[in-house]
């Protein structure tokens, strides 16, 4: 019976599949199984992947039609067998010792969720990213709900100092589950919610989490210079799937009867979501004006309208203070030029 289970959701990567099936049929841990899921892909994916089965037998590989990433994760929870289990892109790749290392964490303190630190690669250089500030640390259900759990809702007080950085925290990759507790929650369907079904997902598993350990070792290496990323293209309906996944989120804070603080954090998640919304639009082939009408026309929405109000920008550098004065004034002529200027940043730091 294998030890950890890491599942590999795959679609279009033949230029990345090998290095990151590399890294993980070559860890230090040999009891593994790795559970590869092909979605769909119309290129040599699958026929990689089968490759790599025929000659190493830890190696499961499952076939669907393109269903998506939620779709493709879920199917592959079916065939978890570990005693823990664990998520990795088919672009990125681990650290050889990372299953070793991590698994021995996890057992010596109980752990029913670990997560480790990773490094942003691109193309000429590594990010190392440290998720906390500690080498290592343990909480308690108490502190995994106060510290953790909350922080997926939305950043509050000095976590909004860096609202780009506000969900680092959210990512199902870099992390063990303990497969007993954890292997029957569902991932939402992306193609509802336009993103983050990871948080969704670790607001599932985190709200049941007992014991949580954090090591400060960057295992996890994740591509940033996949041009065929999702990220990188103009998605027309994440407005509405986005009105979608926030009432998804205020369903789950009413139906547990959560504190004010996780309706606040959502606020200000709805108020920061500003920033991706408007990066979304300068993908689009809107100029100036079109795209300053489109940025009036969100901010005019009333849950939009109601959180960049209630956002307190205080904590924040003063780059962002004037990106959320403008929001809060309207004023989208200037918005939509300092977004251009943000993402022409972003894409020219790779």
């Amino acid at each position: 019976m294998p030890l950890i289970s890491i599942i590999v959701p795959v679609y279009n990567v033949e230029k990345y599949l090998s290095h990151c099936l590399d890294s993980l049929v070559n860890q230090t841990m040999r009891d593994i199984e790795i559970i590869c899921i092909n979605d769909g892909s119309n290129d040599r994916s699958l026929e990689i992947l089968k490759e790599y089965a025929a000659c190493d037998e830890r190696i499961v590989v499952l076939d669907q039609s393109n269903q998506g990433v939620s779709a493709a994760r879920n199917n592959a929870l079916k065939y978890v067998s570990g005693d823990f289990y664990m998520f990795v892109d088919s672009d990125d790749w681990l650290d050889k010792e990372t299953c070793e290392v991590a698994y021995d964490y996890a057992i010596k303190n109980h752990a029913d969720c670990l997560m480790f630190s990773y490094t942003k690669e691109f193309a000429n250089h590594s990010i190392v990213n440290h998720i906390f500030n500690d080498d290592f640390f343990i909480w308690n259900e108490d502190e995994v709900k106060s510290m953790f759990h909350r922080r997926l809702f939305g950043p509050i007080g000095v976590e909004l100092k860096h609202p780009q950085n506000s969900d680092i925290i959210v990512t199902p990759c870099m992390q063990l589950f303990r497969t007993d507790k954890f292997v029957h929650i569902p991932f939402f369907d992306i193609r509802e919610i336009g993103t983050f079904e990871d948080g969704l997902y670790q607001m599932v598993v985190y709200k049941e989490c007992k014991r949580f350990v954090y090591i400060d070792r960057p295992f996890y290496h994740y591509l940033k210079i996949n041009e065929k990323s999702i990220t990188t293209h103009y998605k027309a309906d994440l407005f509405d799937k986005w009105q979608c996944l926030y009432d998804i989120i205020q369903n789950y804070i009413d139906e547990w009867f959560l504190p004010t603080i996780y309706s606040q954090a959502l606020d200000n998640r709805v108020a920061i979501g500003i920033i991706g919304l408007g990066l979304n639009q300068t993908h689009s082939n809107d100029n100036i004006i079109q795209g300053s009408r489109h940025l009036k026309e969100i901010l005019q929405n009333s849950r939009y309208s109601k959180a960049i109000m209630q956002l307190r920008i205080s904590k924040m550098p003063v780059s962002w203070k004037i990106f959320f004065i403008l929001a809060k004034h309207k004023l989208t002529i200037l918005l939509f030029v300092m977004l251009k200027i943000i993402e022409y940043m972003r894409v020219h730091s790779k």
